[in-house]
């Protein structure tokens, strides 16, 4: 095999290509990255963990054709610090490699291709065709909420296409992030749960733009095409839990605040508790006027307080203590001036807060027990 091609877009590729390997497998080939060239001009990249797999196709001057595989982590070290915008490949029949640009000359060791798992499975024919920029938000606005548990059915996130609506929705058991946007396919229907892994993998491939891709969807997998990429995973068994049952439909308090000002209030004032993941709560006092004053208390360390201005507020007045990190993570990701926050009977232990920005995204909190 031999080949030349621009550096820079290998970096890219092979960039994108790691993220998808486990160097930690029990199998020595998946810590590798496949490569194959076909003539004239077309460098394939393939990566698998046996669960997702992303294959990538770059232009490259290909003089011989062939495959082998490579150590993905030190080839990507290796290419990124050459000295030159092209990079020139040769592999011999016994799978050794040499890549040299300008000066610099390295020799790598490869493995036999035969041995690399082959895992693209048939896809089903119907699709939906999406802007990249038009899920990349949906999945920025629910990510955060994914559990990190022994519980599979919430380590990930629901997709669902039913009568041209497309939606996505996170839940750890302790708050939900749901999202939705009308689609034109309204005849293709499908749902599953995505694990976490290709989620963020998702979010690392699309770009923010309004190039179209296709996603496909079926009971065990889901694939995306687009541009130069496909990407498979597959999807986790189980049922996910019936999330909209948590959603209120009618709401006792309702509060409209400037989302920046909320946002770097709870910021400054959990400053004074926030370590890592972990966080003091921090209180949200509604005083019944156009005032919320958020407090935070660490016994050995000390106090803050903050007053900020409502918008609007309708209702009594009412405490109630949150996770800053949980209010922090959907609010830097709404787009809109204001956001709402809406209450049931709050004075109530374990009822709900609903936030959303008038838009087509809900997120419900609950609040911190025992306080």
């Amino acid at each position: 095999m031999k080949f030349s091609v621009e550096k820079k877009s290998f970096i890219d590729s092979l960039t994108l290509i790691q993220s998808i390997i486990n160097p930690r497998s029990t199998l020595p080939i998946l810590s590798h990255v496949l490569l194959s060239a076909k003539a004239p001009d077309r460098l394939l990249f393939f990566a698998t963990d046996l669960q997702t797999a992303l294959k990538i196709e770059l232009t490259a001057n290909v003089e011989e054709e062939g495959t082998t595989t490579l150590p993905a982590r030190r080839l990507l070290t290796i290419v990124r610090e050459l000295d030159s915008d092209q990079l020139s490949w040769k592999t011999n029949s016994n799978h050794q490699t040499t890549l040299s640009s300008d000066r610099s000359f390295f020799q790598l060791n490869g493995l036999p291709d035969d041995d690399y798992p082959k895992f693209f499975p048939e896809r089903r024919e119907e699709g939906l065709s999406i802007s990249q920029g038009k899920i990349r938000k949906m999945l920025r606005m629910v990510e955060y909420a994914m559990a990190d548990e022994s519980r599979p059915a919430l380590n990930g996130a629901w997709f669902s296409i039913k009568s041209g609506r497309f939606e996505v929705a996170v839940t750890d058991g302790k708050r939900l992030a749901y999202t939705f946007e009308e689609v034109e396919n309204e005849s293709f229907e499908a749902e599953g749960i995505v694990p976490a892994k290709a989620v963020l993998e998702i979010s690392r491939i699309i770009e923010d733009s309004d190039k179209t891709l296709k996603l496909f969807l079926d009971s065990n997998k889901i694939f995306l095409e687009l541009d130069n990429i496909l990407f498979f995973s597959k999807l986790t068994e189980g049922k996910y839990p019936n999330f909209k049952q948590v959603i209120p439909k009618t709401t006792t308090q309702k509060a409209v605040i400037d989302r920046n000002s909320f946002l770097h209030a709870i910021r400054r004032v959990s400053s004074i508790a926030i370590s890592g993941s972990n966080s003091l709560p921090v209180v949200l006092d509604f005083l019944g006027t156009n005032e919320l004053v958020l407090s935070c208390q660490a016994p050995e360390i000390g106090q803050a307080r903050e007053t900020i201005s409502l918008k609007a507020f309708q209702g009594e007045a009412f405490s109630i203590p949150f996770n800053p990190l949980y209010l922090i993570e959907p609010l830097r990701e709404m787009e809109k001036e204001d956001v709402i926050l809406e209450f049931v009977n709050p004075s109530t232990k374990g009822n709900p807060c609903l936030i959303t920005e008038g838009t087509n995204f809900v997120y419900v909190l609950m609040p911190i027990k025992n306080q």
